[in-house]
């Protein structure tokens, strides 16, 4: 994809946007309300008058949705669900041309399978394939602690991840004391809510800012975080949902090469590895973004040099089913033969 100078530099707060179109069938809704209760960000509410959840956004944003279909994944009556796709138009996040296309279900055999519920090709896929496609984020736990054997397994199989020069640049910290958890969660909230702020609005000076921050740290400043962020303030600044047990991952900051994705890959096994067991996990991004701006995080957690957070995992036994495969966007692919 090639941008113009004027591309890359512009339309970074907002950008204009083509959003998820939000379906709902109000006949078959169960009023559970687990989708509004597991979506990650503050795009679904329930609207209590109708008894019926709705899609919104946030300060400019037209619909706050980061397209994970969880709320398909968890919705017992199949009444809801995400479909279209997400496309900014232009500027400096613009989707590249190769990604455009509608989110499609699995379809490990081609275009043979398309069209096929995954139930029809689940008996012709390996268990890490089934694993694969089955595994959703969990964001509502059982009040039911975790053995630590359990936990001590987890960890064995992202001990065996692979990793640059075999130099397992990784550590574990677990943490299952729920005050503790609670306690680095509204630490965190209180630099999210600021940001979310920061960002929120359509001032000319909020613009100029994140137009020159998205230069210094394009990582940061895309608008769907900022969605989430809005979550964190509505449920009072939980971020970790309340799990039994918080693994963060860290990263020795001298590892080989790439000790973030060496981590990242340790954590993934960790992963796949406790959905196979039944568990529920949840990768949370925020502790990581927001430790190194504030000191009290690393105390509480005993984090000292050289080690750093890469990531943190929220894992239990999930409160309802999540494994039910939902479509994802396409794959951007270049063959050279």
């Amino acid at each position: 994809m090639m941008n113009s100078f004027f591309e890359k530099f512009s339309f970074a707060h907002m950008p204009p946007t083509q959003f998820f179109r939000f379906e709902y069938e109000p006949d078959q809704c169960t009023h559970c309300k687990a989708c509004v209760q597991t979506c990650p960000t503050s795009c679904l509410q329930w609207n209590e008058e109708k008894d019926e959840p709705f899609a919104t956004g946030l300060s400019g944003i037209e619909l706050a949705c980061i397209g994970c279909n969880n709320c398909e994944a968890v919705c017992p009556a199949n009444c809801i669900r995400l479909r279209g796709e997400y496309k900014v138009i232009k500027g400096r996040y613009k989707t590249p041309e190769d990604r455009w296309g509608e989110m499609s279900l699995p379809s490990p055999f081609g275009n043979n399978d398309l069209n096929k519920n995954f139930e029809e090709i689940e008996n012709d896929l390996t268990e890490t394939e089934k694993v694969i496609y089955r595994r959703r984020s969990v964001r509502m736990f059982k009040d039911k602690p975790l053995e630590k054997d359990l936990i001590k397994r987890l960890i064995e199989a992202a001990r065996f991840a692979p990793s640059a020069g075999n130099g397992q640049p990784f550590k574990f910290i677990v943490v299952s004391n729920r005050e503790v958890n609670r306690t680095v969660d509204q630490k965190c909230a209180k630099l999210l809510e600021r940001i979310k702020w920061l960002y929120a609005g359509q001032n000319w000076w909020r613009k100029a800012l994140i137009g020159i921050l998205s230069v210094t740290s394009p990582n940061n400043w895309d608008q769907r975080p900022i969605a989430a962020m809005e979550k964190v303030r509505m449920t009072k600044g939980v971020i970790t949902f309340d799990a039994p047990v918080v693994i963060h991952v860290l990263k020795d900051k001298r590892g080989i090469s790439k000790p973030d994705i060496d981590a990242a890959i340790s954590a993934h096994n960790l992963i796949l590895t406790a959905h196979s067991l039944g568990l529920g996990t949840c990768y949370i991004g925020f502790i990581a973004s927001t430790a190194p701006f504030v000191p009290a995080i690393k105390k509480l957690l005993k984090i000292e040099y050289p080690y750093e957070i890469v990531t943190s995992i929220c894992v239990g036994y999930p409160k309802v089913k999540y494994d039910t495969p939902v479509p994802r966007a396409k794959a951007a692919i270049d063959w050279i033969e």
